[in-house]
């Protein structure tokens, strides 16, 4: 070896380049090593992390303008609501080669009637009036109830009885052509309480000098049954010809409104009893589960054998546990009085405790509506709700049971008081991960221009394609450092083994073996080799600790055939894999064998031929 190092030093500059050419090769070689392990270690991870859900909205074929007398501006205010020819179910959203991990649904919004327990907006404020009613009234004075005048609620039909006895303002504000009202005459009405006070009651409110509070006034409401047909439509449409306001006179109760009047009474403070559920076949397909807004903070989920067979089990919200006492494991009664596939728990039972409730809770005979499935739940998650400063369409309700879908016998069925098409609300699948844009190119294909896709992979197709940039970015410094690896060590085995055979043949003749000539030659360079590669792989494994898949994050999708693409990073970590010291040791023994195997087979070719064959060569030369 000695030898062998005083001929590499005699040419001091080569040996030099030599042992910064390797290091650098091994560098490169060692770096793109680390970083296309790293690229597929952290890509397994996220693959098991990560959820591709897609929600479903139909696009409307038509808008149609209504027109709503409006008494304060005297005129007519346009309101305007979507038309469809048909609803598109989650049936028409399989086609050749879909690939569903969770097939689409469109979820429906089942209001259970139960009044052993204490809900959550009586809870904020168990003594707070709730101002819509069915009452008799009788106006203050003679009047055309064309804007806000006084009336005397003389009886309570169904409501809130402390309201009995209450003076407050009145107005057929959607009524252009109302009917005169007499102070001796007693009236019967829904009275929804809706707009601010307007007209010559205004005006006098605002004429005094003390600071007033500028209330609501009652309007009346429509008597018409609130159950629909699948397709969208009423039952009936339209009762007593849309009369809202009825005169109280004897056997009044005998005739077909009264009747109805007395039976809506009857549920009209059911919205107080009442709980949403919502029935699916994945929890992870609910919104308010898959951003983070909703989690389970005691229990498990419900699994996958649980939402097949329709099990009686459900996910309940923390506070409705707190508020009666409940614990996990317990049983929940579920008493369904109402179905709504149009809208979600949370369009109905507001978090804050508000609830925008049903009207028209009487079938087509006028009969109250009646539970139709009673059934017990067991309690086997807890959830509680992050509450969120901007409203969305996507908020849980309050009070929201989650049950399996196949546990609900009469799904969406029975007591149908509102129909509508899938939205992103109400109706989402899961794909596999990285498959959006094989999704889209077979509906494009298949499919109809009359869905929209909305898609949220949690920052995923981000994620794999910045990945993948750096995978391929690892290869090519991988091959770059291969190819200058082979053709430095053919490149300087020629100088420094080759062209020494002169050499080797002065050894040979002067007595040494082949054996003691061949490690003379190969032991300078076999080191330099090894140093080289040895620094270089390790300078590539600390170099590669610089380099964050996280950081790859690219936007690449072209969103013409979606309606968005929601990318968005929701906090999910993964440890990524560090490159480690076997990597380098791996690289550097590549490397020292390879630049071994071309020294041995150059000195090899040397030391077949004989020594004197080669010293002539050299003479004649």
């Amino acid at each position: 070896m000695k030898n062998s190092l005083k001929q590499m030093m005699r040419t001091p500059v080569r040996t030099v380049l030599f042992l910064v050419l390797i290091i650098f090769a091994a560098l490169l070689m060692t770096l793109g090593t680390c970083i296309w392990l790293k690229g597929n270690s952290t890509m397994a991870q996220y693959e098991d992390r990560f959820l591709t859900i897609g929600t479903v909205r139909q696009v409307p074929d038509s808008f149609e303008q209504t027109l709503l007398w409006n008494a304060e501006t005297k005129d007519y205010d346009v309101r305007k609501k979507a038309q469809y020819s048909s609803y598109y179910t989650p049936e028409d959203m399989f086609f050749p080669d879909s690939e569903y991990l969770a097939d689409p649904e469109q979820r429906a919004l089942y209001v259970s009637y139960v009044p052993e327990y204490l809900m959550y907006n009586n809870s904020l404020n168990p003594d707070a009036i709730a101002w819509d009613l069915i009452a008799e009234f009788s106006p203050m004075e003679d009047c055309m109830p064309n804007e806000s005048v006084q009336i005397k609620i003389t009886k309570v039909i169904g409501g809130d009885e402390r309201l009995e006895g209450m003076v407050d303002y009145f107005c057929d504000h959607r009524n252009p052509n109302p009917e005169m009202l007499y102070k001796d005459k007693t009236y019967a009405a829904i009275l929804g309480h809706g707009l601010y006070i307007h007209g010559k009651a205004y005006d006098e409110l605002m004429k005094s000098k003390n600071e007033v509070h500028i209330g609501l006034e009652y309007m009346p409401d429509s008597l018409e049954s609130g159950l629909c047909l699948p397709d969208g439509s009423m039952v009936e449409n339209s009762f007593q010809n849309g009369q809202k306001i009825f005169e109280v006179t004897d056997g009044f109760y005998e005739t077909d409104a009264g009747k109805r009047l007395l039976n809506l009474g009857k549920l009209e403070l059911v919205w107080k009893y009442c709980q949403p559920v919502t029935g699916t076949n994945k929890t992870c397909l609910l919104m308010p589960f898959y951003n983070g807004q909703a989690y389970i903070c005691e229990g498990r989920d419900i699994n996958e054998e649980e939402y097949a067979s329709g099990s009686k089990v459900c996910l309940a919200p923390k506070t409705f546990m707190e508020n009666n006492g409940l614990s996990l494991g317990d049983s929940v009664k579920v008493q369904f009085l109402l179905t709504d596939t149009r809208l979600n728990a949370g369009r109905k039972f507001w978090l804050d405790g508000s609830i925008s409730f049903y009207g028209g809770l009487v079938d087509t005979a006028s009969e109250p509506l009646e539970v139709f499935e009673t059934s017990e739940y067991t309690v086997v998650g807890i959830y509680d709700v992050t509450v969120s400063s901007e409203d969305s369409i996507f908020d849980p309700g309050a009070d929201e049971l989650i049950v399996p879908m196949e546990s609900i016998t009469a799904r969406n069925e029975k007591n149908l008081v509102s129909c509508g098409p899938m939205t992103d609300a109400t109706s989402s699948f899961q794909i596999p991960n990285g498959s959006i844009d094989a999704f889209l190119k077979g509906w494009a294909e298949y499919g109809t221009d009359k869905l929209e896709f909305t898609f949220y992979d949690m920052g995923y197709s981000q994620l794999k394609a910045g990945i993948d940039n750096m995978k391929k970015l690892s290869l090519c410094l991988l091959a770059a450092g291969v190819i200058l690896t082979m053709l430095l060590l053919f490149f300087f085995s020629h100088l420094f083994i080759t062209k020494q055979a002169e050499r080797t043949a002065i050894e040979r003749s002067l007595g040494m073996k082949k054996a003691q000539c061949r490690w003379s030659v190969l032991s300078g360079f076999v080191l330099l080799v090894l140093l080289g590669s040895m620094i270089g792989s390790m300078t590539g494994v600390k170099l590669s600790d610089r380099f964050s898949m996280e950081n790859t994050v690219e936007t690449y999708y072209d969103e013409t055939y979606t309606v968005k693409t929601a990318n968005e990073i929701n906090g999910i970590e993964v440890e990524e894999s560090a490159a480690t010291s076997f990597t380098a040791a791996f690289c550097t023994l590549l490397i020292a064998v390879a630049g071994t195997g071309i020294a041995w087979n150059k000195i090899d070719k040397s030391l077949r031929r004989e020594p004197m064959e080669l010293l002539s060569e050299r003479q004649e030369a």
